[in-house]
């Protein structure tokens, strides 16, 4: 009897040594480490990749460049029927609004055209997209598809006043431009005209939006503009060619036609909660889907040498 006790005691001690190093040698399942991959990866892990998507409840605003708001507002509806708890505002004003809007704290996030400037140093760029932009012109300038540099330079100068001089009709030319704190203006300036606008008087029409230009060009007899492709091709206004390149996104993302621009959304410091996690959505393939319907490109479309021709110079 004594005997089968110990037998018994022993085995109810290593029985019990078995479990023990066990328990210990396991890995609890709700770690990040666990195979089962039951267990959600939380939001914090994963803000700022870009593509990623979160729910992050709370109630942000973006404001500036009226080129990118229509990928924006697409993307924020997106993003609110996925995480009902999330409140995103999409206002405009311009480029230049945008970066003093998120400058002055007013705004979480600043849309731009252009890089920010002298002074803002402590607002954080978020590259999102590529935006392409065209000359358009009104139905009654007709026999004219593509401009040289230097014609678009003398109509922006006021040098060339007839649509006659450059092969159109015996009709004046009309200039809607932006104001000076678009960031469409500064694309065009920089990288079309090689130098700020200089034409003035009754024949320059400035335009407070992309959509009001297209829409003063399709109402203005002999007028010419700059807009996103797809404001034109909601009018199904002429784009016009510049030195004999077409808006195509072969062109685009090559440089070959080199009026497009990188998007951007500025945050005033590092970005946080919803507002990262919007910028990281503006990555993820439903938005890209997104911007491909309204005409933009994603950045990793581009080519390097264009991105780089692009930047801010030294």
């Amino acid at each position: 009897m004594l005997k089968q006790w110990r037998v018994a005691t022993i085995l109810i001690l290593a029985t019990a040594l078995s479990i023990l190093i066990s328990a210990c040698g396991s890995t609890p399942a709700s770690t990040s480490g666990s195979s089962t991959g039951s267990t959600p990866t939380s939001a914090a892990s994963t803000l700022g990749t870009p593509g990623a998507y979160n729910c992050i409840a709370g109630s942000i605003t973006a404001a500036g460049s009226t080129a990118l708001a229509p990928l924006v507002q697409v993307v924020a509806k997106d993003y609110e029927a996925k995480c009902s708890s999330a409140s995103i505002t999409v206002n405009l004003g311009g480029s230049g609004t945008g970066l003093a809007s998120a400058e002055n704290g007013s705004v979480q996030i600043g849309d731009s055209d252009i890089f920010s400037k002298s002074g803002q140093q402590d607002l954080v760029d978020h590259q999102v997209a590529i935006i392409v932009f065209t000359l358009v012109i009104n139905k009654n300038v007709t026999g004219v598809t593509s401009l040289t540099t230097a014609q678009i330079k003398g109509i922006y100068s006021g040098s060339i006043k007839n649509w006659s001089q450059v092969g159109g009709p015996n009709l004046p030319i009309t200039v809607v431009s932006r104001p000076t704190t678009s960031g469409t203006r500064a694309t065009f300036g920089q990288y079309i005209l090689g130098g700020p606008e200089t034409i003035t008087g009754p024949t320059n029409l400035i335009s407070d939006s992309t959509g009001t230009v297209a829409t003063e060009v399709n109402q203005t007899s002999g007028a010419i503009g700059y807009v996103t492709t797809d404001a034109a091709q909601k009018l199904s206004l002429t784009m016009l060619n510049i030195d004999g390149n077409s808006p195509t996104a072969a062109n685009v993302e090559s440089n070959t036609y080199k009026f497009w621009n990188i998007e951007h959304m500025y945050t005033k410091g590092a970005a946080s909660g919803l507002t990262q996690a919007f910028i990281d959505y503006m990555a993820s393939p439903q938005a890209v889907q997104d911007a491909h319907g309204l005409g933009y490109l994603a950045l990793t479309e581009m080519q390097p040498a264009a991105i780089q021709a692009h930047q801010p110079s030294a």
